[in-house]
């Protein structure tokens, strides 16, 4: 009887088969380890187990031949050659699917916002692939937010400067520290039903350089979350875990861990809280300060009722609180109490300063109007601009824009827009007049301040129905001369016939070189860069 080399634990056998059988196991292994990670594709987790299975199958006879201890070297290569095929596959789809250009040059200094417009300086049509959900004001000109990432482009000659696309996934981004950053999530960060891993990139918006990348997980399950606002190192959320009550919850980039919080402190006499927990319209993130808004009512009002049953009451009051909040600690740095409110205050920033010696500020009011707004300085939460004018109730006056040199406010008349030039005090400095029967009914709603003038978009393409459309126009409404109609160039072709301003087709926005106009036509759209 001759006896067999391969039986034994250990017989010397020399046979590839054997290790290769077992590198197949860790293969395996890997291979289901790369099944449960975010963002590997399937198929190479597929790929790891099958080429595991077909080694174990070619040495299976050999595997139990060798010793346990000669056993797991090869497993353990088999599952980090599966690792780190797996995740090395993962970021070289990720790399071939990121478009990332970084401006070679950019102007020396930002181009001014042009004091008033006389005609279009340049036109810039977006990808094919790509749509347009936004458009922001970024350092030299506009940020474009497509559906799959951004693009900047030179406010005075409608240059792209740098783009960051994610081919084929799905993007959001929002801009702060004034317009220089920009954050992308390559997701959405607000998805209830996310379950991964999320991406995020921080940009330079002069260059388009990379500034950080780092990663989220999702909330817990018994934890619903939404992102407002970033910052550099820092995500602010508006988080609430079960029954508890809503918080600013502010988690740190680097590990996630929570910094710090923010909840409505409680006080004797008096029952405090958010319009429907922290949102965007109640909370505000300014270059310095992360602002939160509140109402309050006295205790003794709320015994049968609630405070939004008493925000749906007419001629009821409540009193507004503002608390502007160092987003790096969460320490109060001041608050403003606002009195008399008929409904919840919302927050929003005034617009970019239109004098070089002025400073932005902060709006707080009501959502829909009714009081006149509070126009704060974020340094100390003092009022930069006293707000007089009137009539300012049932829609009848607009903030249109405001900074620390004054403010600009629309009223309606019976056949024309006034739009008044105030000073810090109140006082009207200066009117423009805008006639026509297309204005009163629409409202100037949407209208756009620049330092010598006021623009106002109306009209839009009607892609909807795909019948008779409308060419997008733009009124300039001067403070020292006559309204000028600008007829823009829709894509996909129309006919004039402005119809009134239309939010979701048609608006402008003022950023460094350009007073930027988003006109939708048949099936395209189209950036217009207007200037003097």
């Amino acid at each position: 009887m001759v006896e067999d080399p391969t039986v034994g634990r250990d017989t010397g056998d020399t046979s590839l088969r054997g290790p290769l059988g077992w590198c197949g196991t860790g293969l395996c292994l890997g291979g289901a380890a790369l099944a449960l990670a975010p963002e590997v594709p399937w198929w190479a987790a597929l790929s790891a187990a099958g080429t595991g299975l077909l080694l174990i199958a070619a040495g299976r006879r050999r595997m139990r031949a060798r010793p346990r201890r000669r056993s797991l070297p090869p497993a353990a290569a088999g599952l980090a050659l599966a690792l780190v095929a797996g995740f090395g596959v993962r970021a070289l789809t990720l790399s071939l699917m990121v478009d990332h250009t970084v401006a070679a040059s950019v102007p020396g200094t930002a181009p001014p916002v042009p004091a008033q417009v006389s005609g279009v300086a340049w036109s810039w049509t977006p990808p094919a692939d790509g749509a347009v959900v936004d458009v922001l004001p970024g350092t030299f000109g506009p940020v474009v937010v497509l559906d799959d990432g951004v693009v900047a482009l030179d406010g005075a000659t409608g240059g792209e400067l740098w783009r960051y696309r994610l081919r084929g996934a799905d993007a959001r981004a929002a801009v702060h520290g004034g317009g220089t950053r920009v954050h992308v999530a390559h997701g959405d960060p607000d998805d209830p039903e996310r379950t991964g891993t999320l991406a995020w990139v921080e940009l330079d918006t002069a260059r388009g350089a990379t500034v950080a990348a780092f990663t989220t997980p999702p909330p817990p399950d018994d934890a619903s979350a939404q992102v407002l606002a970033a910052g550099s190192g820092t995500l602010l959320y508006s988080w609430r875990e079960g029954t508890g009550a809503p918080r600013i919850s502010a988690r740190d980039t680097a590990d996630f861990r929570e910094t710090w919080s923010f909840t409505v402190p409680e006080e004797p006499g008096r029952v405090c809280e958010p319009w429907q927990g922290w949102n965007a319209d109640n909370t505000l993130r300014t270059p310095g300060l992360f602002l939160v808004a509140y109402a309050c009512a006295p205790e003794e009002r709320l015994r049968d009722t609630s405070l939004a049953e008493i925000a749906d009451t007419p001629g009821a009051r409540l009193t507004g609180v503002v608390t502007a909040l160092d987003p790096r600690d969460g320490r109060e740095r001041w608050t403003r109490e606002l009195p008399g409110l008929e409904e919840f205050p919302a927050l929003r920033t005034g617009g970019a300063a239109t004098d070089p010696e002025a400073r932005p500020v902060v709006v707080a009011g009501p959502l829909t109007g009714g009081t006149a707004p509070a126009v704060l300085d974020p340094r100390d939460g003092s009022h930069a601009v006293r707000i007089t004018a009137e009539p300012w109730t049932d829609g009848g006056s607009v903030l249109v824009h405001a900074d620390t040199a004054g403010a600009v406010v629309a009223e309606t008349a019976a056949d024309r827009v006034l739009f008044h030039r105030v000073d810090p005090a109140g006082e009207i400095a200066d009117t423009a007049a805008l006639a026509g029967d297309e204005v009163p009914e629409y409202g100037p709603g949407l209208a756009v301040a620049l330092p010598a003038a006021v623009a106002v978009p109306f009209g839009a393409v009607r892609a909807d129905t795909g019948e008779e459309a409308d060419v997008p126009v733009l009124w300039s409404v001067p403070f020292d001369a006559e309204p000028r109609l600008l007829v823009l160039d829709p894509p996909g072709g129309a006919r004039p016939l402005p119809l009134g301003p239309r939010a979701d087709d048609h608006r402008a926005v003022a950023v460094p070189g350009a007073l930027v106009t988003l006109a939708r036509g048949v099936g395209a759209v189209r950036l217009h860069g207007l200037a003097a």
